[in-house]
């Protein structure tokens, strides 16, 4: 298995459960709709985060996932139980799911296929699981248009290490700007693949800049320590950059953009 550069220490499920919250109402619940008896797969679901925020809406839903870390199933399971939702989390490979052909309704991943050296294989997989006319959403950063102001050339060198980082540990920061066409190399149809931009800036009348910049930061400090140990990157530097970005919500002018790539496709009915 590749490198899973976020780690599974206690702190960081915490923060994916607090993510899946920041990222609700914002992304995550963007256009769904189901039946009230669907059956619902995440594909490296981890700690049941992006689940636990579906169930919120659809509580009726049947809720499967599936991660090869057994930590993650662990705290997944303790998560949903929690909860009170029907659910079926398995530790296992995405690559080979262990459902049988034509199971569920509704398919996703976030923020997996950035971590994969195979898209494609998952998505394929993805594909078999499903029902005939079953959808799939895919939710995945591109990590270059990470875009601030003002600029700083330390925060453009922490950027670039980031980057470098997922592809070390054999992953894509870039991946989604290609899930359109991964969709329709695996057959699905009617494929949408958006792009959405998150922009805000210094506003005297809402704390929207300055609550980004608190999300993004939660994970992206803990990354300079890998950066430096992995890359042999200059760690003044990064941690320079780094303080550039916790800046900008001071700064009259400053202002941050992020891409996020959402993208979905229907399986063929027979």
């Amino acid at each position: 298995m590749t490198e899973y550069i976020h780690g599974y220490d206690p702190e960081e499920q915490g923060r994916l459960v607090d993510q899946a919250r920041f990222w609700g109402d914002r992304l995550l619940l963007k256009d769904l709709d189901f039946q009230a008896d669907a059956k619902i797969l995440d594909i490296g679901c981890g700690v049941g985060a992006v689940l636990g925020i579906i169930s919120e809406k659809f509580p009726t839903l049947t809720f499967a996932g599936i991660d090869h870390q057994p930590r993650q199933i662990a705290y997944a399971t303790e998560y949903l139980t929690s909860l009170g939702l029907n659910h079926d989390l398995r530790e296992g490979n995405a690559y080979h799911l262990p459902w049988a052909e034509n199971t569920f309704d509704f398919a996703l991943t976030v923020w997996l296929l950035e971590h994969v050296p195979n898209p494609a294989g998952i998505i394929t997989e993805a594909q078999r699981v499903l029902r005939p006319g079953g959808k799939i959403c895919l939710t995945e950063t591109d990590y270059q248009n990470l875009l601030i102001h003002p600029l700083h050339p330390d925060f453009e060198y922490f950027q670039q290490a980031l980057c470098e980082l997922f592809q070390a540990a054999g992953g894509n920061p870039y991946v989604g700007r290609s899930l359109g066409a991964y969709l329709e190399q695996a057959g699905f149809v009617r494929v949408n693949n958006e792009a959405i931009a998150v922009h805000h800036w210094h506003n005297a009348h809402n704390q929207d800049l300055q609550g980004l910049v608190n999300h993004l930061d939660t994970w992206l400090k803990l990354m300079i320590p890998q950066m430096v140990e992995k890359l042999n990157k200059d760690q003044t530097r990064l941690e320079n950059g780094l303080r550039h970005f916790r800046s900008i919500p001071d700064d009259p002018g400053g202002a941050i953009t992020l891409t996020i790539y959402r993208a979905t496709g229907i399986k063929p009915k027979l």
